[in-house]
This record gives C-alpha cells, structure tokens and sequence, in this order.
C-alpha cells in the first residue's frame, strides 16, 4: 500500500502541490477573524467554482451528464449551508466591509475540492475506461459543485448583511 502512494504522489506534477500550499494558505487565512471587502468575499467561490467547474469539464467533457449534475451539486451545497448557517460570526462594518469569524471550515471545503480533483484524477490514471463511465461522471460532477455551494452560500449570507442595519451581528 505504501509503495502505491508513493508512486501516485512521485507522479503528480510539481505545480499540483504548489497549487495545494496555495489553497491551503487560503484556507488557514479564514482561519482566524478577517475583515473582507464584497469583491474580496466573492472571489473564493468565484475561484474555486471555476475551478471545480472546469475541472468536471476537462476530466469528462462537455455533455448533460457533467454540467447540469455540477450545478445540481451546486445547488445541494447552497441548500446544505441554508441548515449549516456558515458563517456563524458575521459582522457589516459602517465602511461597507465585512468581519467574518475565523473557521476551519473552508480549509475543509477547499481541501475537499482539491482531494475530489486529485483523487479523480488518480482514479482515471489507473483506470482510464472511468472517465467514459456516465456514473462516475456523475458522481464526481455532482460531488464537485458540493463544496462550491456552500462556499458561495456563506459569501450570500454574509452580503445579506448589508440589508441589515449596519453592525448587526448574526447568529
């Protein structure tokens, strides 16, 4: 087993584990309390979407079996976070920014983007006949878009804010 590992890990471009320091530093900066501008608060989903979303389409193509499950994973993570209430500690500022509570958890949705990536990409590498199974497609499409939609579901709970009177916390 071991031996497997480190041959998958061996194989695995160098840019691959600089784009995961990348987005773990991304991660462990919302980690603790940050001040966001809206822009700034849109940019992870907006990033990791694409990410995700382009990852689907160039393991598996352009076809009804990949997009529209992304965007029903979508969907289902958008709904999971109307019940997770992410994030918890949330704050509009008087200047138009937003104090948003430190969190693992999109350490944790990143790194479940990235490890759904790597892990499919690994899985094709050994068994290439997958990336032309309409289930696998499937599932990893709709598993892909998860983890966005509860990102960009706390990037609209927190500009929900500003309806708010400014300084109002949420719980």
């Amino acid at each position: 087993m071991s031996q497997f590992i480190v041959s998958v890990v061996s194989h695995t471009p160098l840019w691959v584990w600089g784009l995961l320091a990348a987005l773990v530093a991304l991660g462990l900066s919302q980690a603790r309390d940050h001040v966001l501008t809206a822009p700034r608060l849109l940019l992870q989903p907006l990033g990791m979407g694409a990410y995700a979303f382009f990852g689907a389409t160039q393991a598996f193509g352009w076809h009804a079996g990949v997009q529209p499950l992304w965007l029903l994973g979508l969907a289902l993570g958008f709904g999971l976070n109307h019940w997770l209430r992410l994030p918890r500690r949330m704050q509009a500022l008087p200047d138009g920014r937003f104090a948003i509570g430190g969190s693992w958890t999109p350490l944790a949705l990143i790194l479940g983007v990235f490890l759904l990536r790597y892990g499919a990409a690994v899985a094709m590498a050994l068994t290439p006949q997958l990336a032309h199974q309409p289930w696998f497609a499937a599932l990893a499409s709709a598993f892909y878009g998860l983890p966005i939609g509860v990102l960009a579901a706390r990037a609209v709970r927190v500009l929900k804010l500003r309806r708010r009177a400014p300084g109002l916390v949420a719980a």
